[in-house]
């Protein structure tokens, strides 16, 4: 399909070997696909496309764990002011997209990418009253579709607040992968609206399905072959490096 698309083989081999690594984080620990394609993807293609190939593959890539997870229908009850909150955060976000400088973008998403790391690391504390739940859902949900339209990774919010609630763990991962389902089917809409996304990208992001299901599958196998902690450590240290160099570069250092 690569051929057909008529991309050089190096940027093919780049990205079927992005998606790669970020299907086996996936797998293996159930978050992270894209902060790491987000934080690969500029080196091989422009930002924008890179924007783009996460939307489309964001939520084939999650359906199968929510629908997995069990508890869909309570999922979609109880959170959807912040599934609204997240909708309209999107359609706005989006349209900074074509006017904010690709180095702005570049800086945003590095310095996204080492708060993620921080966040993970430092594991700090959130509470958030049952009273609180819905206002603060809509909160998360504008701020969440925000910065899920400038970095398609907005993963650390939702999963603060989700933590907040102290939601029991099938809950908590059937909320993440309707909401990163409904990110994804948003961001391309909203991306096709803009011209980011057409339909060459679409075919691109199509292709790039296989290597990140393969990879999903063989992070399923690791589960069982590595430390779960170890491999995390490993990741997070990953991705605060390539944070870090996307920082570097937008800065303009040699």
């Amino acid at each position: 399909m690569f051929d057909v698309i008529n991309i050089g083989s190096a940027v093919a081999l780049g990205l079927g070997a992005t998606f790669l690594l970020g299907g086996i984080a996936k797998g293996a620990l159930g978050f992270g696909m894209p902060l790491i394609t987000i934080s690969i993807l500029p080196m091989i293609v422009p930002i924008d496309m890179a924007l783009a190939l996460n939307a489309v593959i964001l939520p084939f890539t999650n359906f199968t764990q929510f629908v997995q997870s069990g508890p869909m229908m309570e999922t979609i009850r109880r959170f959807w002011p912040l599934t609204t909150g997240m909708i309209i955060g999107i359609a706005g976000g989006a349209l900074f997209i074509t006017v904010v400088d690709p180095r702005i973008l570049s800086l945003i998403l590095g310095l996204f990418v080492m708060t993620f790391v921080a966040v993970m690391v430092l594991k700090p504390q959130f509470h958030v009253p049952a009273r609180a739940e819905r206002s603060t859902g809509w909160g998360v949900g504008l701020a969440s579709g925000v910065v899920g339209s400038l970095t398609t990774a907005n993963g650390p919010l939702l999963v603060m607040y989700l933590v907040g609630l102290n939601v029991p763990r099938q809950l908590f991962l059937s909320a993440l992968s309707l909401m990163f389902i409904v990110l994804g089917a948003m961001l391309s809409a909203s991306y096709f609206m803009i011209g980011v996304l057409d339909f060459t990208r679409v075919l691109i992001a199509v292709a790039c399905l296989v290597p990140a299901l393969t990879g999903m599958a063989i992070g399923n196998w690791l589960v069982g072959k590595l430390p779960a902690d170890k491999f995390k450590l490993l990741v997070l240290i990953v991705l605060f490096i390539l944070g870090a160099n996307m920082v570097w570069r937008a800065l303009g250092a040699d």
